[in-house]
C-alpha cells in the first residue's frame, strides 16, 4: 500500500487481509465452478483490492495507533470494508460492463467482511493480550 505501515505488525496485519482476499476470491471461483489459476483469481480479486487500497488510504488501517485496541481494529475493519465494498462493485461493473445484483452485492459484502474478521478478530485478540503482557 502506498500508506505508511508504522510497525511489524502492521505487516502482519497487511499480510493477512492480502490473504483473506486471495481466499475470498478462490472459494468463489471454486463455488462458481470457474478454474482456480492465478490469473483468474487476480483479475476477479483486483477491482475489490482496489477498493480496499481506497479505503486504506482514507482510513490508514496499518499504523501503530489504529492496532492499539482490539475494538479500534476491528471497527476499523468493518469501516473500512463498508467503503472498500461498493469502490470494488463500481470498479468491477466499470470494467465488465455487467450491472451486479443485489444478490451478489450482498454476498460480496458479507462473505469477504466475514473472511476478514475471520482472520483479524483472533489477530486483534492476540495483539491486546500481547500488548498486555
Amino acid at each position: 500500500m502506498v500508506q505508511r505501515i508504522s510497525c511489524p505488525a502492521g505487516i502482519v496485519l497487511l499480510a493477512g487481509d492480502l490473504a483473506a482476499f486471495i481466499l475470498f476470491t478462490y472459494y468463489g471461483k471454486i463455488a462458481h465452478g470457474l478454474p482456480t489459476h492465478w490469473a483468474g483469481i487476480l483479475e476477479t480479486m483486483a477491482p475489490f483490492l482496489l477498493g480496499w487500497i481506497s479505503a486504506g488510504l482514507l482510513l490508514q488501517p496499518y499504523r501503530r495507533e489504529t492496532l492499539e485496541r482490539a475494538a479500534r481494529q476491528l471497527g476499523n475493519v468493518l469501516v473500512m470494508w463498508t467503503l472498500a465494498a461498493p469502490i470494488g462493485i463500481l470498479i468491477r461493473y466499470l470494467w465488465q460492463g455487467q450491472p451486479p445484483t443485489w444478490l451478489f452485492i450482498a454476498v460480496a459484502y458479507f462473505v469477504m467482511l466475514a473472511f476478514l474478521l475471520a482472520w483479524r478478530i483472533p489477530f486483534a485478540a492476540a495483539y491486546a493480550w500481547r500488548r498486555r503482557r
